[in-house]
């Protein structure tokens, strides 16, 4: 019975993805996805309480199950690229779920809040050594800084040119992570 309640779920997935990629995210309705799927609205809420969470689904098993994967195997270095490989595998998707209208459950505060939180998780694991006269550094502090230039990254990249490729997006805010805006103003290395 579990397998069936999964094949559904991800039926409604499926049919959701679909239809994402012809149709922009605030006109598509549950009564589409039904449609699409060939099952009734009923059907959808004993999966999904609505749209957003059928976008979160999608996003969880095509990003964020691989990169907490890595994470957990300690694998830091590898997960920024396994999470814009993910995304790029299925850019047109993503690309449209950036043009969602800003707001709690949009894609980006989606984004925002899995980078956020896995940034956290990282301060957590790691000790963070802040000079003791910076006070206001604290792990929230550095997990929110980190987390909104990541996101506006990979916003632009998404909605951008699609000639940058995922292991350049990566390597790129490797180089930021490890290099100051001093540093890349004045040429040094």
């Amino acid at each position: 019975m579990e397998n069936k309640r999964d094949l559904t779920k991800e039926l409604l997935a499926d049919c959701f993805h679909e239809l994402m990629l012809t149709t922009s995210f605030d006109r598509i309705t549950i009564k589409m996805i039904t449609d699409e799927a060939r099952l009734i609205r009923p059907t959808f809420y004993k999966h999904f309480q609505d749209k957003y969470e059928v976008l979160e689904y999608i996003f969880r098993m095509e990003v964020t199950n691989s990169v907490d994967l890595l994470l957990s195997n300690g694998m830091e270095q590898d997960a920024i690229v396994i999470f814009c490989r993910c995304l790029d595998k299925d850019r047109k998707f993503y690309r449209r779920a950036c043009q969602m209208e800003p707001g709690p459950n949009s894609f980006e505060q989606l984004l925002t809040r899995y980078i956020y939180e896995t940034f956290l998780q990282l301060t957590e694991r790691f000790s963070v050594r802040a000079d003791p006269q910076y006070k206001f550094l604290s792990k929230e502090v550095l997990a929110t800084y980190y987390t909104y230039g990541l996101v506006n990254m990979i916003r632009d990249w998404l909605l951008g040119d699609e000639s940058v490729t995922a292991e350049e997006l990566a390597a790129s805010y490797k180089y930021l992570l490890s290099h100051s805006v001093l540093d890349m103003i004045q040429g040094g290395e």
